[in-house]
């Protein structure tokens, strides 16, 4: 036997960690919910070693928390805590949508347009998974569409942080929406302007992270609606993994 090549061992980190950053920001797990290092090794098809080195760096970025040996969890969320991000996304999405209306390419547009629609497909058809998958390449294409390559890795460390929630605005606050802010996002892209592209990620961002942090009990905490909604299996471990979203 040999020793893997330093090369391939810091590549197969890297992979694995993007796996599930990416998983992470898609709303693939939920507050609370315990991983094992196994269970995830066994579903991305690797060793347990990338997949720890993962799982350190996501826990310096206050994504995970726990010792990776064995198990780590998703930070619990409480309304104080999503409140708070909720403030900070709306100045910094705030910010990149009103640049991405000042520096967003034909192409750009029309990528966010092509989303919009694959969005409304899935949302019609009841399909959660494609609809979050479709949301955060919405969101992700329009802050590239930005050209602030520092702010980027910012707004990721984010949505990190909050892309546990995502699941509990369905259905019920997916169904209750009115009014379509991506149109409004894509109008204001043509038009370029800035201050109706913020306004109108801004009707998004504050009114849903509102929701979610009315569902916190209590005594502050946050949690899944039903243990049904809060599982991850492999399939979907290993379909994060495979997502282009963010590449």
């Amino acid at each position: 036997m040999t020793a893997t090549p330093p090369a391939e061992s810091e590549t197969r980190g890297t992979e694995a960690y993007d796996a599930l950053k990416q998983a992470l920001i898609s709303g693939h797990f939920m507050p609370g919910q315990k991983l094992t290092l196994r269970m995830l090794a066994g579903a991305l098809g690797m060793s347990v070693t990338p997949v720890r080195e993962a799982i350190h760096r996501l826990t310096a970025e206050r994504a995970l928390e726990g010792a990776a040996n064995r198990s780590v969890r998703i930070p619990p969320m409480t309304r104080s805590k999503i409140l708070e991000l909720r403030d900070i996304r709306l100045t910094v999405e705030g910010l990149a949508a009103a640049r991405a209306a000042e520096h967003a390419t034909p192409q750009e547009i029309a990528q966010l347009r092509q989303l919009a629609l694959e969005l409304a497909a899935a949302r019609q058809r009841g399909d959660i998974g494609a609809d979050i998958a479709k949301l955060t390449a919405f969101q992700f294409a329009l802050y590239r569409a930005a050209h602030m390559p520092l702010l980027l890795p910012v707004i990721e460390s984010l949505w990190l942080q909050t892309g546990s929630c995502l699941r509990l605005l369905y259905p019920d606050y997916i169904r209750s929406l009115k009014h379509d802010w991506r149109g409004q996002i894509i109008r204001a892209l043509q038009a370029g302007d800035g201050d109706a592209a913020r306004r109108a990620i801004e009707s998004d961002i504050g009114p849903a992270l509102a929701y979610i942090a009315d569902l916190a009990g209590e005594d502050g905490i946050i949690r899944p609606e039903s243990a049904g909604r809060s599982g991850l299996g492999k399939a979907r471990v290993a379909e994060a993994a495979g997502s282009p979203e963010h590449s």
